[in-house]
């Protein structure tokens, strides 16, 4: 079956080409996630579409490009999901790189430009790195939620945020080549890891599903991460 990527990819095609074109120290133009994945008509559309933009120039500069061409995309034309272009710098090997390569790599589809050269075992030599990265980004997002008192924007970014915890659980094997970012089998991964805690990784497995900020859901939160970090610690 098409994904929606394929069958959006007309309309989006000058915007995409705009966002490549726009230096000519751009490495690789990757799109990744849901849009990519056979539409099914009972899923609907995509929330976003991802796409990852690794490149050598001023990274402020490309950023500014980026977020001009989302802004305007969004505006014009509403009935498209949300562009969301990230935007990596490519001029030391950091754990954000590291990362990103990651993700295009296992769920990604190049758009133009080189392969990225990172490979499974970079990953896994690699691990801990990257897992310490995921778990301040998912800091980030949990006391991004927490510091803003709209309750519509707190629930609409719980999903978010359920997510990017669940999903460190599918890094904890990447020092033995396995990866995963299914939510569900991250689940399960904490489920077995962390038996004491099956209680909160279901409710933030619940907070994926059903996005409504609770203090339980908060309490869920801080509790799996701490326990997670202090993993990492022992390490």
């Amino acid at each position: 079956m098409i994904s929606f990527f394929d069958l959006s990819k007309r309309e989006l095609t000058p915007f995409i080409d705009s966002l490549w074109y726009s230096s000519q120290n751009n490495v690789s133009l990757y799109i990744r996630g849901s849009s990519l994945q056979p539409m099914e008509p009972e899923l609907g559309k995509p929330i976003d579409i991802d796409f990852l933009l690794f490149t050598y120039d001023e990274i402020n500069k490309i950023k500014s490009i980026a977020f001009d061409i989302s802004s305007y995309v969004n505006r014009v034309f509403p009935l498209i999901p949300h562009l969301d272009i990230k935007v990596i710098n490519c001029r030391f090997k950091s754990p954000e790189l590291l990362f990103n390569a990651l993700l295009v790599k296992k769920t990604g589809r190049l758009l133009y430009g080189d392969e990225l050269p990172y490979n499974a075992v970079t990953f896994m030599e690699n691990h801990n790195e990257i897992i310490s990265f995921t778990i301040l980004e998912a800091e980030s997002k949990l006391y991004s939620v927490i510091q803003t008192s709209d309750k519509k924007i707190q629930n609409k970014r719980v999903p978010h945020l359920s997510k990017s915890i669940l999903r460190i659980a599918g890094l904890l094997r990447l020092k033995e080549g396995i990866y995963t970012r299914s939510p569900q089998d991250c689940t399960n991964i904490l489920y077995k890891k962390y038996p004491n805690l099956i209680k909160h990784v279901a409710i933030i497995f619940n907070g994926f599903r059903y996005p409504f900020l609770t203090d339980e859901l908060l309490a869920s939160y801080f509790i799996v991460l701490n326990e997670i970090k202090q993993d990492m610690e022992l390490e």
